[in-house]
């Protein structure tokens, strides 16, 4: 871990804690959320939480804070809040939510009936507790030193979980959806053989690739009731996507979108996913909201 050569590799994040190459426990939390990262990309959400509990606890025990190899998580958070008052200030029963969580997967295994809870913990609970304890014992805001676009979608999903909260009967799973897709395009290449990246490549320059794209944008345009072109929040690709404007919402001069599809990666959005394309295209949709509203609102 001493030399350059040993020095793990790490694949989402900008910026490091100070000493984290040489503390096999904070390398080892850094590698732990990255994981939980690739899990959630897989749909393994309740493992993905498994894995976020460990970076965690792997945190804490590179703190200062008297750790013990030998304490679990409990003991753990214990000296952690008494170490400090904002950690003290965390609630206790959303850590209480987590360990019980963490415990029951752990001994009894999952189901897909438990991705919806997982989720929830998983944006709730752990990545901010996480980031708490980078913050107060390791001097790093996890937000931060994430590579910009994970950031935000980390934080879109927040967001559109605390605003999906209210509905009854949802998966909440959904809210990471963003952010899963995000990851899957981003390392794409990584899972492609070299033709398949080639012939990608020659469509491009041929024009296949637009005719494509051309053909299906009309196919969404005709499909949705109010569309309007964006930019796809997962691959960044210019004006690749489309968006259906909720046309009730334009009676009270407001923009509120629903289904999104983007013909250049793929990322879809459907009908019963609510907030998560107004979430992900709140900028674009602030910026163009006077010109949709001209060309489809009230009269």
């Amino acid at each position: 871990m001493s030399t350059a050569a040993q020095e793990p590799t790490l694949l989402f994040f900008r910026k490091r804690p100070h000493g984290w190459d040489t503390s096999t426990s904070i390398a080892s939390s850094l590698q732990s959320i990255e994981t939980s990262f690739f899990l959630t990309a897989l749909g393994r959400y309740p493992h993905a939480l498994l894995v976020c509990v460990s970076a965690i606890e792997s945190c804490l025990q590179a703190a200062s804070i008297g750790p013990n190899e030998k304490d679990g998580l409990q003991d753990l958070i214990k000296k952690a809040r008494r170490s400090s008052a904002e950690v003290n200030d965390f609630p206790e029963a959303s850590l209480e939510r987590l360990r019980s969580a963490r415990n029951r997967i752990v001994h009894h295994g999952f189901s897909p009936h438990d991705d919806s809870e997982s989720v929830s913990i998983y944006l709730e609970v752990g990545i901010p507790f996480l980031d708490l304890c980078y913050k107060q014992f390791h001097s790093f805001d996890l937000m931060d030193g994430l590579l910009i676009e994970y950031a935000e979608h980390v934080r879109a999903a927040q967001k559109v979980h605390t605003l999906a909260q209210g509905a009854h009967n949802i998966d909440l799973s959904y809210c990471v959806h963003g952010f899963s897709h995000s990851i899957r395009w981003s390392f794409k290449e990584s899972f492609s053989s070299s033709w398949e990246i080639d012939a990608l490549a020659h469509a491009e320059e041929i024009g296949t690739k637009f005719d494509r794209t051309f053909s299906e944008k009309k196919k969404l345009e005709n499909l949705f009731e109010v569309p309007w072109s964006v930019s796809c929040p997962v691959c960044r690709e210019i004006d690749a996507a489309v968006v259906e404007i909720d046309p009730d919402k334009m009676d009270e001069h407001e923009i509120a979108t629903n289904r999104l599809a983007c013909t250049n990666c793929g990322f879809v959005v459907h009908s019963d996913e609510p907030y998560l394309s107004q979430v992900l295209l709140e900028g674009q949709v602030s910026s163009s909201k006077s010109k949709i509203l001209e060309e489809y609102g009230p009269a």
